[in-house]
């Protein structure tokens, strides 16, 4: 089911080269069933109070209205207060392929891909929080950590710790997105921590810096600070903007089993020696060229991930066989264990009829972006999801 989400800019006499910021109303966010939020107080309209009076040949008219004068002190002083509320949509990513290049001497491994934001995301409510040394958190979700270890709470640590600031926050996270599915759920809600906290302040550091400071604590973080389709190298972390030809209309249906696949797992059984030895940039061209077919979406972690949770691996080929043209092309995003199919929004009949598929989570997407000095918005006719009830989120 589609949420609303608003997007906030920053006041521009706090930072310059940020938006104007125009207050909208949320829905109200009652964090662990308290809020310490009330609503801006609306006042009866009174009549008029009229005094006339002559003075010569002419009549003055006094007219004073106190409910007015009230409502219009009661604006002045909501302008000035600040953010106290914000909540974003925040979006997953596909790896439309993934080469494997090396072997770092850290122990990485260096990689070349193209990654896109996709319209499937969770949606993340933020509000300041009158304590001054802890941030709480909350999900709709079991198995989601809530502590220190969650990537949300690193990022706002991370942003207190480079700008000096010390506002905290209660958060709620609706998931939508599965983890272990190589979609980049928890990398895609640390970028928009950063980007939250980041308003709430101000805007005291630029979209640059963020993206910098977010490869502390993950890899994929910076890819989210692009315009959502991106060609990333390194660890993933050295994120360049591109602009390809892929209609943002195009359906997709992602089918992610129960099983989640562990990525330092996977990582072990990579060998670098039966990896593709297609040249990345040739990979882009074709997609520039041609759009996306199935010669393109390579992804080398693939054969090891297969080995791994070897069912996924019988899935993507039951998906392939059982479309007959369907989709125009069928891949495993990152690390797995989501199998992306491109070209149309249903899975094939049989992840419906067999029971060994009973438990898979479903999801229709598109591909999407952002524009410059704005977060993500939830389209307004996203995929539908679904998911069986057995289905964890963990």
């Amino acid at each position: 089911m589609a949420m609303a989400s608003s997007q906030f800019f920053c006041d521009h006499q706090l930072h310059p080269s940020c938006n104007s910021i125009r207050r909208t109303t949320l829905p109200s966010f009652r964090p662990h069933g308290s809020s310490s939020f009330r609503p801006k107080p609306q006042f009866q309209r009174t009549p008029f109070l009229r005094v006339r009076a002559s003075a010569g040949r002419k009549q003055v008219e006094i007219v004073y209205n106190p409910d007015e004068r009230i409502n219009n002190l009661a604006d002045e002083v909501d302008k000035n207060a600040g953010l106290s509320r914000l909540t974003l949509f925040s979006p997953c990513k596909i790896n439309v392929f993934l080469r494997i290049t090396g072997k770092r001497a850290d122990g990485f491994h260096d990689l070349a891909s193209l990654f896109h934001v996709i319209s499937l995301g969770d949606i993340i409510k933020f509000s300041l929080s009158p304590s001054k040394t802890k941030d709480r958190l909350s999900t709709n979700v079991p198995g989601v950590p809530l502590d220190e270890s969650n990537l949300i709470i690193k990022a706002l640590n991370l942003y207190r710790k480079k700008t000096g600031t010390d506002n905290y926050f209660w958060v709620h996270l609706d998931k939508k997105v599965p983890t272990g599915a190589g979609l980049g759920g928890g990398s895609s809600n640390a970028a928009t921590a950063l980007w939250a906290a980041n308003q709430f302040s101000g805007c005291l550091a630029t979209e640059k810096e963020l993206q910098q400071w977010s490869s502390e604590i993950g890899s994929d973080i910076p890819f989210f600070f692009s315009n959502g389709a991106a060609f990333c190298t390194g660890r993933g972390e050295v994120v360049e903007d591109i602009s390809l030809p892929i209609p943002l209309d195009i359906p997709m249906v992602l089918v992610k089993p129960p099983q989640a696949c562990s990525t330092a797992e996977v990582y072990k059984h990579l060998r670098l020696d039966q990896t593709s030895k297609v040249d990345p940039i040739t990979l882009l061209e074709k997609i520039s060229k041609n759009r996306i077919s199935q010669d393109v979406c390579i992804n080398d972690l693939e054969p090891p991930a297969f080995e791994v949770l070897p069912s996924l691996k019988r899935l993507k080929q039951r998906i392939i066989a059982a479309s007959r043209g369907q989709y125009d092309a069928v891949f495993m995003s990152g690390s797995g264990s989501t199998i992306v199919g491109i070209g149309s929004p249903d899975p094939p009949q049989f992840i419906y009829d067999d029971d060994e598929y009973q438990d898979v989570f479903l999801s229709e997407a598109s591909f999407i972006t952002r524009a410059a000095n704005q977060w993500y918005t939830q389209p307004a006719s996203t995929g539908a999801c679904y998911n069986s009830p057995n289905q964890s989120m963990e």
